[in-house]
């Protein structure tokens, strides 16, 4: 018997990615007015947002989606009396529908999380800042194994879920995504020494942040935030006293806003200065 190998078609297919930007917008922020050759994703998971537009003037509110054509003419800009945390993805395609042209669309928590692995596998892409808005995002130099396929795959998996509930009468069901801490102890393992907010977190995980603060010190005795401390300090001890890198080089590679922090912050964890540290450590050998 022969067996006959059938082909698989591509309905809808991203082909390239411009930036994965997590955005946490001040009060009164404002973008220029600026137009790119790509699709352009804007999601509000947290606040409200002005959006202006040739085709589109109106509020994103929380949880609410819009996709900016091609080289459309737009602007962001933050509500007067609401922050905005705001996710943008940049990509070119093939397929996309129509019912993505400047209409608002309102992701249920299923697609939020599937949003969310995106965001997480663009990090695993792109080189840090991810909040800092630029013409040439770098991709990271030593990336996870098939990061780029899985950024591809995610963001594909996540239009074609909305796709079909638009077109397809059958709804998927909206179960609650319950997060896992062991998930999140894993992700800051890897991603400590970038600077991650409690709001970035909580979506990527389809949490709040009181949720997660609460149920990650319920289960490993600390804070996030003490948590990624003690991570950068352990890393930052193990330089100091096996290496001969700079402290100002180690500060850069922990994502301390200057030396002077880092100094002060390392003082605070071990009662010494870099200096002091590594001065006794050489005198031990």
């Amino acid at each position: 018997m022969e067996f006959k190998i059938k082909s698989l078609s591509d309905e809808f297919k991203i082909t390239g990615i411009a930036n994965v930007h997590f955005f946490e917008f001040d009060k009164n922020f404002a973008t220029e007015v600026d137009k790119h050759p790509f699709y352009e994703l804007v999601f509000v998971s947290k606040g409200s947002l002005k959006v202006k537009s040739e085709d589109y003037n109106g509020v994103l509110e929380k949880n609410n989606l819009i996709i900016h054509r091609p080289d459309e003419y737009h602007s962001l800009i933050s509500d007067d009396n609401n922050s905005a945390t705001v996710i943008i993805i940049g990509f070119t395609c093939e397929g996309l529908p129509a019912l993505f042209s400047s209409k608002v669309i309102t992701l249920n928590d299923g697609n939020i999380k599937k949003l969310a692995e995106a965001v997480k596998e663009g990090r695993n892409v792109f080189a840090p800042p991810h909040n800092v808005p630029v013409y040439d995002m770098k991709k990271n130099k030593h990336q996870l194994y098939g990061s780029e396929q899985m950024l591809k795959n995610a963001l594909e998996y996540f239009f074609i879920s909305i796709i079909r509930e638009y077109y397809i009468t059958s709804k998927q069901e909206n179960l609650p995504y319950k997060f896992n801490v062991n998930e999140i102890i894993t992700y800051l393992d890897d991603k400590y020494k970038e600077k991650i907010t409690l709001g970035e977190l909580a979506f990527i995980f389809g949490t709040n942040r009181t949720t997660l603060c609460k149920e990650f010190k319920k289960m490993t005795g600390t804070t996030v935030l003490e948590y990624v401390a003690d991570k950068k300090i352990a890393d930052a001890k193990r330089k100091i006293a096996e290496t001969n890198v700079t402290f100002t080089e180690i500060s850069i590679e922990l994502n301390f806003e200057s030396i002077h922090y880092f100094t002060k912050f390392f003082k605070k964890k071990t009662g010494l200065t870099p200096k002091e540290f590594r001065q006794m450590h050489r005198r031990r050998k």
